[in-house]
């Protein structure tokens, strides 16, 4: 019986130290490797366990690294694509990268005289090694005058988005070059979707029958299986006799049929520099759609709103106008803020009962320099999170100041394109491709919430007695660091080791995939120890 008894006490012990310890993560590392050259990174946590490593690289091209389900190295390959050309990273753009039918699939854009072509790259899932290589399209040459009306710019792109339910996926293809006279507008605008052998089921024409608008930007796309949801911003110059007033659409193609239906969005004023994400919501027989435009936020309103939809008929069913009055004062209690909290939608992320998450930062622009290709600057400041009930209202909010800066110009939602490996080789000079460093990643288990991202931290230098607080600019200078919220408390936790001035911890921030079913996060670590730097994967297990 004291035996009995001695194990029941035990039992209890451990119950209690696994609940209070059990918030904490833990680390487990690959074995190191060389840090990755000037490029893209991007990891990707498969089905079957293993750890997929993608390295594009300016010198070797496409590198193709395995890890089983142990953390093991198994495979490395070099891939030999033959269409697309691995020596001209300058020119390619990624498009997506996702786990389709068990397999890695890249989708990447190159221009081939100037012409943007997109290819599909599908790898083995065990071997890393290029199984199939598709050409899927081209569109016409990007020498062309943009078309801009009030802060409207006609898409002329590829456009790649994946249904993570079915592995049904769909390419927009946009032509925004002015029209000329002999132009179809029927076939400017298509949309191809696949189903997850990569056949091709549907190919739907975009366009509106009234031709009341000609041009479009394009917002973002949803795949719920065999139906397409695409929202647009439809705009006219002066030359068309349609419409003088731009609108958002909000489309649909059906399995049945051959071309998109539309309705127009009441968004108030008329709307220009518009951004957004639709979400699909199966449990509820919905499509939601998040807007943003920035020339209605004010004082009293964030310039973002939520339109639900009925996923089978593409009805609008609700619409209404989001605001954040928890965020603001979290803000002003937490990080001294006097006005409301205006930060960029990054990401939006809904579950399965309508509640969602929204990912905010506050952004800003400058100029520096007389270079006309790195002089605009970002400034990713403070950054919000707002927990949203089914019906868009506040459950629960989180602000945290930080201060990065990085070379380019951020558009909003860029989260949301970074999750998906959306890239574009912009900087030759590799120290001011510092993008995936940058911004921050939110995760959520039962019970704890975590936000993460890399820090210039002051004290290292100045014991905190820095009253100006400085950006991170270089990678040199990140360390990461994570933000604990459990219990009613935060605290922050240095998963690697306490940083020091001789020695850090950064993480490569776009790399990083995080699967939910395991509550894994994996990322690329870049430690440093006085002049010598060594990098490895680590996996995160929350």
């Amino acid at each position: 019986m004291k035996y009995l008894k001695c194990l029941f006490l035990l039992a209890i012990l451990s119950a209690v130290f696994s609940a209070a310890t059990g918030q904490v993560p833990v680390v487990s590392l690959s074995a190191d490797f060389n840090v990755p050259d000037d490029g893209w990174d991007k990891l990707l946590q498969l089905r079957n366990g293993n750890t997929c490593y993608l390295n594009f690289s300016r010198k070797s091209g496409l590198i193709v690294t395995m890890y089983n389900s142990k953390h093991e190295l198994t495979a490395v390959d070099t891939t030999a694509a033959r269409l697309w050309k691995a020596d001209d990273l300058e020119s390619s753009e990624l498009d997506g990268i996702f786990e389709i039918n068990g397999q890695p699939v890249i989708f990447i854009q190159q221009l081939v005289k100037n012409l943007p072509v997109l290819y599909r790259l599908v790898l083995d899932p065990v071997s890393g090694k290029l199984q199939q290589e598709d050409k899927l399209g081209e569109l016409p040459s990007v020498q062309h005058r943009s078309v801009l009306v009030d802060d409207n710019l006609a898409s002329h792109d590829f456009f790649v988005e994946k249904d993570p339910r079915s592995d049904h996926y769909a390419i927009a293809a946009f032509t925004g070059t002015p029209i000329q006279k002999n132009d179809s507008l029927r076939t400017r605008i298509t949309v191809t979707h696949y189903g997850p052998q990569h056949a091709v089921l549907n190919k739907g024409l975009f366009y509106l029958a009234d031709t009341a608008y000609n041009y479009f930007s394009y917002i973002n796309m949803a795949v719920s299986g065999d139906r397409i949801y695409l929202s647009t911003v439809g705009f006219n110059t002066k030359k068309e006799t349609g419409n003088n007033v731009s609108r958002v659409l909000f489309s649909v193609l059906s399995p049945d049929s051959a071309t998109f239906s539309h309705q127009l969005l009441n968004t108030g004023r008329e709307p220009g520099n518009v951004s957004g994400a639709v979400q699909y919501l199966p449990a509820l027989d919905q499509v939601r759609l998040l807007l943003h435009i920035p020339g209605q936020q004010t004082d009293g309103n964030s310039g973002s709103e939520i339109f639900q939809f009925s996923a089978s008929t593409g009805k609008l069913r609700k619409h209404a106008n989001l605001v954040f009055p928890e965020l603001d004062r979290n803000a002003q209690t937490n990080l001294g803020y006097q006005q409301p909290f205006k930060g960029t939608p990054q990401r939006w992320r809904t579950n399965e009962d309508g509640s969602s998450v929204l990912l905010l930062e506050n952004l800003s622009f400058f100029k520096q320099g007389n270079s006309q290709v790195n002089k605009f600057h970002t400034n990713f400041g403070d950054l919000g999170i707002a927990m949203l009930d089914s019906s868009g209202r506040e459950n629960n909010t989180v602000a945290i100041s930080k201060y990065q800066v990085v070379t380019g110009i951020c558009e909003p939602f860029q989260l949301q394109r970074r999750v998906k490996s959306e890239w574009v080789f912009r900087n030759k000079i590799a120290a001011l491709n510092t993008n995936t460093y940058m911004s921050y990643d939110f995760v959520q288990i039962p019970n704890a919430s975590f936000v993460l991202f890399n820090d210039y931290l002051q004290y290292l230098e100045t014991g905190g007695a820095e009253r100006t607080r400085k950006p991170l600019k270089y990678p040199v200078d990140a360390n990461f660091v994570c933000y604990r919220f459990y219990n009613g408390k935060m605290d922050r936790l240095f998963l690697f080791g306490t940083p020091e001035t001789t020695k850090g911890y950064a993480c490569l921030m776009g790399a990083a995939d995080y699967d939910a079913s395991s509550k894994v996060y994996a990322t690329i670590l870049i430690s440093r120890k006085g002049l010598e730097r060594k990098a490895n994967i680590a996996w995160i297990q929350f």
